[in-house]
């Protein structure tokens, strides 16, 4: 017994040997970077996360970011890290050909076939094929189910009696969903029911990939497979996907109908067309690839829950800085007004190309709230980062939540909640790295624009409709750590009829003249 224990010990001790020494080798080359203590072998700093709350995991993260100025070594284990949230050095990663790789890290969120998590040869492939599906004449084509669903949010709103306090992001994640399903599955599901249990799956999909990513005994799936976390990821899964199986099922069918109805003529024309994406995924390419069933569900997945877990999320929070900035909502209102001053005022591209202080305002949000906090990329070949030449396989940890309030590129108050920030002269000769809501570089969010739109047409509708307050204080805000923005309690809003008659006194007009509609201009 006693020769057994101590033969285990020497085996231990030297395998932990070899791994050091062959770890050492490595990453000899980042021998000049600072390295984040304490480190402690075979966990490396590990034990910075070891028995932390999610909102504890991701103040760590940010510190780290903050506290180092370009690039710093953060051991995961034995695996070594590069943690960097400087513009200078997260532009030469993004922009880089040989640094489009997604790391193991992006495995565990699964559906690995899809954008969000493919490999780079799979993925390139995809991509090229489904870009068509969010061109601008496809998006200026959303528009309309947009506004839909916007009706349908405040309608659902409207339910609620007067001064009620509602939990804002279930209302607007419930939109964002019938809004993706409308416009990439073709399908109207808001009167389908399920949605609201597709969200909570969605919500505890993502936690429990966020929570292995940080959890280093977690990695091996021997280990992972033997917890409850894993067994809630199953459950949680099976309800997101059994929603938008059907629902593909059902645009199978409509399409298999509407195949045999056309001539030759016009499929054709509707093979030149563009489509949206469901259409895609199911149609063969002219050079007659077809995408695999794993494909098309993977990347409806992807892309219906990066929507709703994204524009969602950041429409709460949103309304939520609403009720911190009054003199922000009226002035929001104003110009929401001036465009739109009763609901037979048609949105379209153009007045919302012209809302200039609602970009400014969405933009600001998405400064304070960016769509993924933290992203991260290996080299697949050699690369030179401030001067350092990386060997392939290397991992970079990039956090946008820390970019967007360097003072150095924000000013002094870059903690403030400013929509001026985005002001044309405060934005003139800011780095074009500076702010990155939607990533950056070849591999940036497929549906950007796509959000955007989405977002502009859902505050309009809440805004133009509502005022809201809450018993929440600023100083109150705290994330979570998971793979988006995510507040450790709800958005407990008073959601309030919004007078639309006089609802700005002749006070706030004297101070703010450019608020008035230009019809009333002199």
């Amino acid at each position: 017994m006693l020769f057994a224990l101590v033969a285990t010990t020497v085996i231990v001790g030297l395998i932990s040997v070899w791994l050091f020494l062959s770890q050492r080798r490595r990453y000899k080359f980042a021998d000049s970077l600072p390295q984040l203590k304490p480190w402690y072998p075979l966990i490396g700093n590990g034990a910075l996360m070891f028995g932390k709350s999610d909102v504890e995991r991701f103040e760590v993260l940010v510190k780290i970011f903050s506290d180092f100025d370009r690039l710093v070594r953060v051991w995961s284990g034995p695996k070594m890290l590069l943690f960097t949230s400087h513009p200078d050095v997260v532009q030469q990663l993004l922009t880089s050909e040989e640094c489009l790789e997604k790391p193991f890290l992006y495995s565990f969120a699964g559906f690995e076939q899809g954008l969000f998590t493919s490999k780079y040869k799979l993925w390139r492939s995809m991509r090229k094929r489904l870009n068509s599906s969010f061109n601008l004449r496809i998006l200026h084509g959303f528009i309309p189910v947009f506004v839909q669903c916007a009706r349908k949010m405040v309608e659902d709103l409207n339910e609620n009696p007067d001064g009620t306090v509602v939990s804002m992001h279930k209302f607007t994640s419930v939109c964002t969903l019938e809004m993706a399903c409308g416009t990439t599955l073709g399908s109207d599901i808001t009167r389908r029911a399920g949605k609201e249990e597709f969200v909570h799956g969605l919500d505890i999909a993502f936690g429990e990939a966020a929570r292995r990513m940080v959890s280093v005994h977690l990695y091996p799936n021997i280990v992972y497979h033997l917890t409850k976390y894993h067994r809630e990821l199953v459950q949680a899964r099976a309800t997101v996907c059994g929603f938008f199986n059907r629902l593909v099922t059902e645009r199978r069918i409509t399409m298999d109908l509407n195949c045999n109805k056309k001539s030759s003529v016009e499929d054709l024309d509707f093979d030149r067309k563009p489509k949206i994406l469901i259409d895609q995924l199911l149609s063969i390419s002219r050079d007659g690839k077809s995408f695999s069933d794993t494909e098309i569900n993977d990347n409806i997945y992807a892309v219906i829950t990066g929507a709703n877990d994204t524009s969602g999320l950041l429409i709460a929070h949103a309304c939520l800085f609403l009720c911190f900035y009054k003199d922000i909502e009226e002035k929001l209102f104003a110009e929401i007004m001036e465009f739109m001053p009763n609901e037979e005022f048609e949105i379209s591209p153009e007045s919302l190309k012209q809302m200039s202080y609602l970009e400014k305002f969405l933009k600001e949000c998405l400064r304070h709230c960016p769509v993924a906090p933290n992203i991260s990329r290996e080299n697949m070949a050699e690369i030179e980062v401030d001067g350092m030449k990386v060997p392939p396989g290397n991992i970079f940890i990039m956090n946008f939540y820390a970019l967007h309030r360097r003072k150095d590129i924000w000013g002094p108050d870059a903690d403030k909640f400013d929509p001026e920030q985005f002001s044309e002269e405060r934005s003139k000769n800011r780095h074009p790295f500076a702010y990155l809501p939607f990533s950056g570089g070849n591999r940036i969010c497929i549906g950007w624009r796509y959000a955007m739109f989405s977002m502009k047409v859902m505050l309009i509708y809440l805004v133009r409709n509502f005022q809201f307050e809450t018993e929440i204080r600023p100083e109150q805000v705290r994330y979570r750590h998971d793979l988006t923005m995510k507040l450790p309690f709800d958005h407990m809003i008073k959601v309030t009829k919004r007078k639309l008659e006089g609802s700005m006194v002749t006070s706030d007009i004297l101070k703010h003249p450019e608020l008035v509609p230009r019809e009333g201009r002199e």
